[in-house]
């Protein structure tokens, strides 16, 4: 898979994403995973500060990923 970078607000204060997940990414959601590889379906919230992330889940498939995409109208 090609990695995509998919996001979309969903308010003023919250971004909702399907993108891999980067170091940054993972230290700010406070989860401990064995395998981040692969595509993650989470929010980013930017009023905290730090900003923090929420892992809702993981995608096993690209075509899942572009199910998401349409369904959030992420870009």
């Amino acid at each position: 898979m090609s990695e995509y970078y998919l996001s979309a607000p969903l308010d003023n204060e919250t971004t909702i994403c399907v993108a891999p997940l980067s170091d940054r990414r993972l230290e700010m959601s406070g989860e401990e995973l064995a395998d981040k590889s692969g595509y993650f379906l989470y929010t980013v919230r930017h009023t905290t500060q730090p900003e923090t992330v929420n892992i809702l889940a993981r995608i096993h498939s690209e075509e899942a990923v572009w199910h998401l995409k349409d369904m959030f109208g992420l870009s």
